[in-house]
């Protein structure tokens, strides 16, 4: 099978749970799009509203679409089925509670068949809108980076980061890229558990600057929500990360990610002392979290290439833990550690 055919199969794959209210909008933006060539795969994770009936019912409408029912397992392994069974070249990943222009699979098949790219990414328009939207630009108007791989997270922790890196629903994937990778099922952020591993093996990646992709963050999201401990087993994500970049020999990848790591730390244990106050598991959670800060610490203190200013912040950190998360949490977006 040629890697670029210019006419290529797309899996869309939707995990599928509690989302009676937002799914048809979803699948009508699917079963919508310019480009038809799709194959469309629903997972219903043991939904229990009406979802697997809605699912049934747009399959019986459409024969390139097909639903399969499993037990909760959650979104990961619902994403794992999918892509279990997929047959396409391209795999794309959209949540069931969000929706896409009506061009977004045309405009991101595109952009990888021209660049002859791997991985294709896009920006994503968070709101309201109930209408499904075509593009206001034409291709050619549009501004296409590309970069390797590694140099997607060489920006990623910079002030010029790529938007949403590490999120799998704005990003079209060459299926090759999955040959033998997985998502975990159970892990909190799983997209973040692999997408190093990706992005490791694209020789080239596309960013498209347009909003092809309708984001809705419900209040009880994952990362909306409230903070809980369950949450916490995301650590293992920035640390098999931080083992992976070790590992290639990146050492300012990793002395960088180290860094948002122990930011991550300090805001975990500041959200534990906010919201899961109540719970017996809060004390000995926040032990684990010190330690690991203060570990990081001597780590951090012990490179080059990091700022002054990261070293004596995180220092503070380690007497002051909750203060430093306190900061990092009203901080998030500026990041005013990056380089």
């Amino acid at each position: 099978m040629e890697r670029y055919s210019e006419n290529p199969l797309v899996t869309v794959i939707v995990p599928v749970y509690k989302v009676e209210k937002y799914l048809r909008r979803c699948i009508e933006s699917i079963i919508g799009q310019t480009y038809q060539k799709l194959e469309i795969i629903l997972v219903d994770d043991g939904s229990p509203d009406r979802c697997g009936d809605i699912c049934e019912e747009y399959a019986g409408k459409d024969d390139r679409i097909r639903v399969f029912h499993q037990k909760n397992a959650g979104q990961a392994a619902a994403r794992n089925l999918g892509m279990d069974v997929a047959q396409g070249e391209w795999f794309s990943f959209i949540d069931s509670d969000d929706f896409i222009c009506d061009h977004f699979i045309e405009r991101m098949v595109g952009y990888g068949i021209t660049y002859h790219a791997d991985i294709v990414s896009c920006r994503w328009k968070t709101g309201t809108e109930e209408t499904i939207a075509s593009p206001v630009t034409s291709p050619a108007e549009v501004k296409v980076r590309t970069y390797s791989g590694r140099e997607c997270y060489l920006k990623y922790f910079t002030s010029k980061k790529l938007p949403a890196l590490e999120n799998m629903c704005i990003k079209l994937f060459q299926a090759e890229l999955f040959r033998d990778l997985r998502l975990i099922p159970g892990r909190t952020f799983e997209d973040m558990a692999i997408m190093h591993y990706l992005f490791d093996r694209a020789e080239k990646v596309v960013f498209a600057d347009e909003q092809l992709y309708y984001y809705y963050q419900s209040p009880g999201s994952t990362v909306r929500g409230k903070f809980t401990i369950r949450k916490l087993n995301a650590i293992k994500n920035y640390e098999e990360r931080l083992d992976y970049f070790y590992k290639i020999g990146g050492k300012a990848l990793w002395g960088r990610a180290l860094q948002q790591y122990q930011d991550t730390l300090f805001r975990y244990y500041y959200l534990l002392e906010r919201d899961c106050r109540n719970s017996k598991k809060v004390g000995k959670a926040q032990k684990i979290l010190l330690g690991k800060i203060r570990r990081n610490d001597l780590q951090l203190r012990q490179q080059s290439n990091i700022s002054l200013c990261v070293k004596v912040f995180s220092w503070i950190g380690t007497f002051c833990p909750y203060f430093a998360g306190c900061v990092s949490e009203k901080l998030i977006d500026i990041r005013f550690w990056r380089k």
